[in-house]
């Protein structure tokens, strides 16, 4: 097995010199160049060629230097064949081989943009996000889209949004690679399996939290199954609980089950804790954090399920307790049916389903037997 090169300024050098290459490599500050005896560009009036620089735009990383080795070996080859030609380094970085990967992801945000109804926030919050993991300042390669990838945990959602993203980026730049071999088996029926507390359980772990406002917290996830992030951007109107803005968007909770809890716990009274929301997701870029704010919160209180609990509880009040249609259910919780059914009925219990079979056999308006 072969020596593995090593990929330093001086290494490169060393090598480019043993092959006696027309090309040599230098660095200014954390860039990369190339010297060498160049023709005059279109317009110069020097009639024979002299030494000149070319910017690679690439960084004095590892990949740089890897890189600047190819494209130096090339300029030679060139230069040796007499095949050089100035237009194909005057404006070096808008190569595919040499474009930094912010402008890739500046191109594909401006054309997923212009083909696509996505807004801004949601590009930011579930995009941009996974992009701001690449080292922008290289050129995008497969190698660096791999560890970027297995970066993340197997068979997670993170794995699989990365991957997802990932893949988009590659195609539009027009980057050979199967980035989705890596996905995974994420997804709603691999979710692990939740203990959803009762009714009466939800009731009695919101009377032990101390604090009003994170009591309010609790009871709206409670009452109208909002996302933990979604409590800091909600208001009420004549018609229902507005969320103004969140993971998927706006959208009106026009029903809480029970109802009776909107009153007996003073919901419709917005008590929220003092954290400034919008300074935290436009810092971040997620509502990740705010989600983490509310988990801390109910560690803290000793409450002995995660926030999300709460949400799953809603799913399974509306769909089955009150027999509320999924679709209707699915648009109360903001996203779609297919979600709604994957996510959460695997959570119903068999208690769950004999009481929703006894309440149809208990009709009197039942179906019954033919006559024999």
């Amino acid at each position: 097995m072969g020596k593995r090169l090593e990929y330093t300024l001086e290494a490169v050098k060393q090598r480019l010199k043993a092959a006696k290459s027309k090309a040599r490599l230098y660095q200014r500050e954390e860039r990369l160049w190339l010297q060498a005896t160049l023709p005059p560009k279109t317009g110069n009036p020097r009639p024979k060629p002299y030494q000149q620089r070319i910017s690679l735009g690439l960084p004095a990383t590892e990949e740089g230097f890897r890189r600047a080795e190819q494209v130096a070996k090339l300029l030679s080859s060139r230069l040796i064949s007499g095949s050089f030609d100035w237009k194909l380094y005057l404006d070096l970085e808008q190569l595919p081989e040499h474009k930094p990967i912010r402008s890739h992801v500046e191109e594909f945000k401006q054309h997923y943009m212009e083909t696509h109804t996505l807004k801004e926030s949601p590009w930011k919050n579930h995009w941009q996000i996974i992009y701001d993991r690449l080292p922008g300042e290289q050129p995008l390669t497969a190698e660096i889209i791999t560890a970027t990838v297995h970066a993340t945990e197997r068979n997670t959602r993170n794995r699989l949004h990365t991957c997802q993203k990932l893949q988009k980026l590659a195609d539009h730049v027009g980057l050979k690679i199967d980035v989705l071999q890596y996905k995974g088996n994420y997804g709603p029926t691999r979710v692990k399996d939740r203990d959803i507390r009762s009714d009466e359980e939800i009731a009695y772990w919101w009377k032990q939290v101390p604090n009003p406002a994170w009591r309010w917290v609790y009871g709206v996830m409670a009452a109208l199954g909002l996302r933990d992030h979604e409590v800091f951007f909600c208001e009420w109107q004549e018609d229902g609980l507005y969320v103004t803005e969140g993971k998927t968007g706006p959208r009106l909770v026009f029903e809480a089950f029970y109802p009776e809890w909107v009153d007996q716990w003073n919901l419709k009274e917005i008590i929220r804790p003092n954290i400034d929301a919008r300074a935290i997701v436009d810092k971040t870029g997620s509502y990740e954090s705010l989600g983490d704010k509310v988990a801390r919160q109910f560690r803290r209180y000793k409450i002995p399920f995660p926030p999300y609990d709460l949400r799953h509880a809603y799913a399974i009040r509306a769909s089955v307790s009150f027999g509320l249609p999924e679709t209707t259910a699915a648009h109360l919780m903001g996203h779609s049916p297919q979600v709604h059914t994957a996510k959460y009925h695997r959570h119903i219990k068999l208690a769950h389903n004999r009481a929703a079979t006894k309440r149809v056999m208990d009709r009197p308006d039942r179906p019954k037997p033919p006559s024999v």
